[in-house]
């Protein structure tokens, strides 16, 4: 069992920024993270920066009008920026994060009691560490509506993987009309969907 003084289960921004001040302090930190996929937390790397980044390279599609096919080329290209803009941030963030004096766990985490996470590695060994304080910072996930057929239905998509096609659909339906779905309705519009 390894000991510290903090153990924060979740990379996103409250998690990182947390781990990076206490160890400044000279605390013990432990960081868990369930993905490498997701260090940096839900903004870097499936919301705000990638959505993002893809409203803009369809504003400049949309500037360069042409056809379908070209638009196409040009929504598979935003897509690989998208993924490469969110690997250096992540990798960026894993960093910062690790210079701190953070130790980093990637795996999943639970409670065993008030003081004792359990966390299974990526590579199925497990750990158990004892902090003074745990802190939780967990970030989001896509929610969908209780409707029938939508759950296991190869056409639909939540914002997470929607994000991650990379054939621009001719047609869509965007179900929520909240600021994701703006917002995903304004850069699929603006690519030629």
């Amino acid at each position: 069992m390894k000991q510290f003084q903090n153990v924060i289960i979740g990379f996103g921004k409250g998690g990182k920024t947390l781990a990076g001040t206490l160890a400044q302090k000279g605390q013990t930190v432990a960081l868990i993270e369930r993905s490498p996929m997701m260090y940096g937390g839900t903004c870097i790397n499936v919301a705000c920066i990638p959505t993002k980044s893809l409203e803009n390279s369809a504003r400049l599609s949309a500037a360069q009008g042409g056809s379908f096919a070209e638009k196409a080329e040009r929504y598979r290209a935003a897509v690989a920026e998208k993924r490469r803009l969110t690997a250096m941030l992540r990798q960026k963030n894993y960093d910062k994060a690790a210079s701190s004096g953070a130790v980093i766990y990637t795996g999943q985490a639970s409670f065993e009691d008030a003081h004792h996470v359990r966390v299974v590695l990526t590579d199925g060994t497990e750990e158990v560490l004892e902090a003074e304080r745990i802190f939780v910072n967990t970030g989001a996930r896509p929610a969908a509506p209780d409707i029938q057929g939508l759950e296991g239905n190869p056409y639909v998509y939540s914002s997470e993987t929607l994000m991650e096609r990379e054939e621009l659909p001719r047609h869509l339906v965007i179900l929520g009309g909240g600021y994701i779905g703006l917002e995903f309705a304004s850069y699929f519009a603006n690519f030629g969907s």
